[in-house]
């Protein structure tokens, strides 16, 4: 059975099942009454293609070491000799008599076992490949095992030496590797995962490093660095052994069945809870979709999807700091659950598309959308709040750890900031966590990028506490110096990495709206706390207020980064100019307040702090401007003469307007589940479901979105009971079909993303579109192996044609339903006037 999960193989193929394409619709033709034309032409190219893949073979079996592929290659190799001679000897055949019925049994017969073969010594090529970088990773995880019985500085100058090589053509593995998978989800992480190798193992240098250190002088316990090196270790070799099942990957899903996140999240929310991998928009969607529509037929899933928004909401607030954003969450639920309670009674009697029905489910939708905009208030609260100054705990319990041995009270004063760096990296840790289950986060992979920064840093943290420690302890070491501030710097790394995260899953309007409300409210503690001579509190807030600007200044400077606007980026940056220029004479001011403890220092300060407030609101009103343009203002009511004095009946109301719904052709599913036809007229109906929430009008990417799903279910429909095609020549015709519309597709999306001034819904955008091409391609493959199987008496390899054809189906699917969300979101920020604008009305 083909496999397309390297760009080589499929790039191979490709020709192959196009001249097979063609001898399976001649033979369908042939048998309806036609005559096999002169098959010699394409039969000589295939059998010179296959040749010289056999020469190569041949070769490459006498040159290898790898036993297992000089035991592989000739099964491969001779299968697909046989199957060139049977194309040869029916290609003649057929030439001396064009009606043979042999003869196209024999063409098909050898057509089948071309691609077969094919792909099986491409398939042998590349798990020798995969064996090969399988092996390198291996070795770096024996030899860093010496890791741990390293004792003195001469014996990790050696190790040092010995793992560089290996590393290094490791990296290069990867990276050749990555290059050549067609799946951008498993390159990513192939690359992921190769990086923290490099990133981990000079911090594990500095561990050992640290232990051998610790151990020639005598001075200190080696006991926390020996744990620090131990887990390094483990550390590394994590993610050597993800590398590994990457590369066994053969398949086209996205899903890596990355790791269970269940025993971090209980760690962090203090109970069992389980991860939601669909994003928090899904639901919510789901369930406004239902109370508008009141199907029937979709009534269940729409009641569990309101169940689960409710759930949502009531988990964010049970780890909510802002008491008034918990009670107001707790009671919007109450609220709901006996009107959705009425709703399912409604159901179960059969009324729920009444009137009465209908007016209970928009009074519903109505507290579903306020219960929405709550949850998303709350978290860019807790955003706002505990990613104020990401790595600034950090830093100072790092700092705390390198003061003199003379200062007083200094053990104190380090266990004090470990305590406020361990509660933050938890408070943090329990905020991504609640936007990566119920937030802004629109993808699954943005949720397990979430995720995997928080696991790393839950991780992370403990060790830096206790490198920090050592430092306290051994002071004067630089060694140990060397190895916290190493895992100090890769600390920050992922918790700024975290915090642009949160950024990302954060509306900006929202975010610099809560800013600057604390930060206005800052400058009045402030104001007020001088008056009354408390200059602790007073430092406090400016202190408060100078973190909170910082990241106000950290979103500005994303927003401008992020855009192609040059006017806007003009304007973001003189406001944020305006805004970091004003923070500094704040928190002076307030210091010479605080010392002077005068009227003309006060006056200065709230000068200043009035100066902050005013850049911190210019910021945001700059940004909401662009993102939520203000309305024109209401042109000013004509004079209208007066009404008629005796006017007792007042006049007949004018008809509404009717407005013509354009007709929808709705595909219809089969009757018969757990079947091909099924399956892949499902996947047609997702992309159509999406598709039809627009209206085609001045909209060709909506328009072809819809011929697209048409033409992938009528492709569905080809198939019977048995799960063979009724016509092969229809099946391979509609893939060619749909690897057309597909291509349009492409170019309507690109044109889009080409006019898109915001970089990142570009990039998105763009990533989508890259991804659609090689999944058409592997359709029209899979579309011709599934025509040659049909009717042959492998039943195995004819299952396993069709479920590779319904994978790619959904896929395609799938990704084009994507595409078109990903364009409409893209459409908000075109450049003015852009030929690629496409009018987005909802049906």
């Amino acid at each position: 059975m083909p496999v397309f999960h390297t760009k080589t193989i499929q790039t191979i193929l490709e020709p192959v099942a196009l001249q097979v394409s063609t001898m399976v619709v001649l033979d369908e033709e042939a048998g309806q009454g036609g005559s096999m034309p002169d098959l010699s032409e394409p039969v000589s190219a295939v059998s010179a293609a296959v040749g010289k893949l056999v020469t190569v073979g041949k070769e490459t079996a006498e040159s290898s070491e790898d036993k297992q592929l000089q035991q592989d290659l000739p099964r491969a190799w001779e299968a697909a000799e046989v199957s060139s001679t049977q194309l040869a000897e029916a290609a003649a055949t057929l030439r001396d008599n064009p009606r043979s019925g042999p003869g196209r049994r024999l063409l098909i017969s050898g057509a089948r076992g071309i691609l077969e073969a094919v792909s099986d010594l491409l398939l042998t090529f590349d798990e020798s490949e995969v064996r090969r970088i399988i092996s390198v990773c291996e070795s770096v995880q024996e030899y860093v095992k010496v890791a741990d019985v390293i004792e003195i500085m001469s014996d990790l100058v050696i190790f040092i030496k010995n793992l560089t090589p290996g590393l290094t053509g490791l990296n290069k593995l990867i990276d050749n590797r990555a290059k050549e998978l067609t799946n951008p989800v498993h390159a990513a992480k192939l690359v992921e995962h190769c990086s923290n190798v490099k990133k981990a193992v000079p911090m594990l240098i500095a561990s050992v490093k640290l232990v051998c250190s610790l151990r020639a002088s005598q001075s200190g316990d080696a006991t926390d660095a020996a744990s620090s090196r131990s887990w390094l270790m483990s550390t590394i070799n994590e993610d050597l052994n993800e590398i590994i099942r990457i590369l066994q990957i053969k398949t086209s899903k996205d899903d890596l069945a990355q790791g269970d996140f269940s025993e971090m999240v209980a760690k962090i929310m203090g109970k069992d809870e389980p991860l939601a991998q669909q994003a928090f928009l899904t639901d919510f969607e789901s369930a406004k979709q239902f109370l508008v529509k009141l199907d029937p037929e979709s009534a269940d899933a729409g009641l569990e999807a309101l169940d689960k928004c409710l759930a949502k909401a009531l988990a964010l607030a049970d780890h909510l700091q802002d008491a008034e954003m918990r009670e107001s969450l707790q009671r919007q639920v109450a609220e709901l659950r006996p009107m959705i309670a009425r709703l399912q009674a409604m159901k179960d009697a059969g009324k729920l598309d009444t009137a009465e029905g209908r007016a209970l489910a928009k009074e519903i939708a109505a507290k579903i959308d306020a219960l929405e905009e709550t949850m998303r208030e709350a978290m860019v609260k807790e955003v706002v709040e505990n990613f104020m100054d990401p790595t600034g705990p950090a830093k100072q319990m790092t700092n705390t750890a390198l003061l003199e041995p003379t200062v007083a009270d200094r053990e104190a004063q380090w266990s004090a900031k470990a305590k406020a760096f361990t509660n933050h990296v938890e408070a943090a840790s329990r905020t991504a966590l609640q936007v990566a289950r119920s937030g802004g986060v629109h993808d699954e992979a943005t949720v397990h990028e979430i995720m995997d920064t928080i696991k790393h840093l839950q991780s992370l943290a403990p060790q830096l506490v206790s490198s920090s420690k050592i430092v306290l302890n051994n002071y004067g070491n630089e060694v140990a110096v060397d190895f916290m501030q190493t895992l100090k710097t890769e600390y920050c790394q992922q918790m700024d990495r975290l915090t642009g995260l949160m950024d990302q899953a954060t509306d900006s309007v929202q975010f610099l709206k809560a800013s600057e409300a604390q930060i206005h409210a800052g400058l009045e503690k402030a104001k007020a706390s001088l008056v009354k001579n408390d200059t602790e509190t007073a430092m406090n807030m400016s202190t408060t207020v100078a973190k909170q600007a910082r990241r106000v200044l950290d979103v500005a400077k994303a927003e401008a980064e992020n855009s192609e606007d040059v006017a806007y980026v003009d304007r973001v940056t003189a406001a944020s100019m305006q805004l970091s220029q004003s923070v500094k004479p704040m928190v002076m001011s307030c210091k010479k307040s605080c010392a002077e403890k005068s009227e003309a220092s006060r006056h200065e300060f709230n000068a200043n702090a009035n100066a902050t407030g005013a850049a911190v609101t210019e910021v945001r009103k700059v940004v909401e401007d662009f993102h939520v343009p203000p309305r024109p203002p209401t042109p000013p009511s004509p004079d209208l003469p007066p009404p008629p004095e005796d006017l007792d009946i007042a006049p007949e109301r004018p008809p509404a307007p009717v407005i013509e719904e354009e007709a929808v052709q709705r595909i219809e599913l089969p009757v018969e589940h757990q079947s091909v036809a099924f399956d892949i007229v499902e996947a047609a109906r997702d992309l159509q479901d999406e598709a039809i929430k627009w209206s085609v009008k001045d909209n060709s990417l909506i328009a072809m979105a819809r011929q697209m799903a048409l033409q992938m279910a009528e492709m569905g429909r080809l198939f019977d009971s048995s799960g063979d095609p009724q016509s092969r020549k229809e099946l391979i015709n509609l893939a060619k079909a749909i690897a057309k519309s597909t291509n349009d597709i492409i170019r309507l999306a690109k044109a889009t993303a080409d006019a898109c001034t915001d970089r990142r819904l570009k990039q998105t955008l763009l990533q989508l579109i890259d991804r659609l091409p090689t999944i058409s391609t592997q359709l029209r493959i899979i579309s011709t192996v599934k025509a040659a199987q049909s009717g042959s008496r492998d039943a195995r390899s004819d299952r396993e044609a069709s479920e590779t054809l319904v994978l790619n189906a959904r896929n395609l699917m799938k990704s084009v339903k994507e595409v078109v969300q990903a364009a409409q979101s893209a459409t908000i920020k075109l450049k003015p006037g852009s030929a690629a604008e496409l009018m987005w009305k909802l049906r």
